[in-house]
């Protein structure tokens, strides 16, 4: 069977076609940790509903969750043909999250807050300088919660209709299920030349659910 014919494309059909592609530089973030863990951050002295919007506009890179199916392989169930056949659904584990510091350290206060809520470090901290001190993590449902991404692009609003090929702009949400942070990766100082105090945190979760929502951008500009 013969492959598709090759044809003419004009470049004028190019630019309009492919030219308007996703920026990765536009996205926000939802952390919302659960209400046991809110109220655990307000007695280390950090307001989720006051703060926690400026540590989420402070994310300067997020992961986009990816997938993969798991495989196995069969052979010679014709002669000579070796096939792949999928049996489960698996969510990639790199969920990261990084995080320009304030001056009030937040965003640290925050994440490390949650985790010591995670591992049952509950108590007066002072008592957790004895090495005999123990731990007791609280239960899954206490600590996990959903977390958002959401993915868009900027110029709507320009009264421009060549903004979008189609009239429409498209967003992605991401909601990350029964998410929770898992580890945070050491802060370098240094007496260098200073940089911007950046916190890293990788989060667990158990799947994610992907939508693509459409809006009608020549509404409001006709």
């Amino acid at each position: 069977m013969p492959g598709p014919t090759p044809r003419r494309v004009r470049t004028s059909d190019l630019k309009s076609r492919f030219m308007n592609v996703a920026q990765t530089s536009v996205y926000m973030v939802k952390l919302q940790p659960p209400s046991e863990v809110v109220a655990y951050l307000n007695q280390q002295g950090f307001n989720y509903n006051l703060s926690g919007r400026d540590v989420e506009l402070s994310c300067t890179e997020a992961t986009l969750p990816g997938q993969d199916l798991i495989t196995h392989e069969v052979l010679n169930d014709y002669t000579g043909v070796s096939e792949e056949m999928a049996y489960r659904k698996n969510y990639d584990r790199n969920l990261s999250f990084t995080f320009n510091v304030n001056q009030r350290y937040d965003v640290i206060q925050m994440f490390d807050s949650w985790i010591d809520y995670i591992a049952g470090q509950t108590e007066d901290r002072d008592e957790y300088l004895s090495p005999y001190k123990t731990l007791r993590a609280n239960y899954p449902s206490k600590y996990k919660s959903n977390v958002y991404i959401t993915k868009f692009e900027k110029g709507v609003g320009n009264n421009s209709r060549d903004l979008l090929r189609d009239g429409f702009q498209y967003k992605l949400d991401y909601s990350i299920v029964g998410a929770f942070p898992k580890s945070s990766q050491p802060v370098s100082v240094s007496y260098s030349e200073s940089n911007v105090l950046q916190y890293t945190v990788s989060m667990s979760f158990i799947r994610y659910v992907r939508n693509r929502s459409v809006t009608n951008v020549l509404d409001g500009l006709l």
